[in-house]
């Protein structure tokens, strides 16, 4: 198994309790429930997750001569296309 991070969530009630009652009629731990909850949850959300992050896009940017001269200033439009 990879190694593992520690994460502290909060639960309601009723999500605690069908939780550990999941835990106990599986035999598998309430951690590994989550980790597998998670897991499905991203797998599902990939297409709205950024590829990589937008600030590696930004480096080396102004090192051309025919770049930007005011990423200091419109960063965002560079880094997410937004206009400010």
């Amino acid at each position: 198994m990879a190694k593992l991070k520690r994460k502290q969530i909060y639960l309601d009630e009723e999500g605690n309790s069908a939780l550990k009652r999941l835990s106990f009629t599986t035999n598998i731990s309430e951690a590994e429930h989550i980790r597998r909850a998670v897991r499905a949850y991203i797998s599902k959300q990939k297409d709205r997750m950024a590829e990589e992050d937008p600030l590696l896009k930004i480096i080396g940017l102004c090192d051309k001569p025919d770049g930007p001269t005011d990423t200091s200033i419109h960063h965002d439009r560079y880094l997410y296309g937004k206009q400010v």
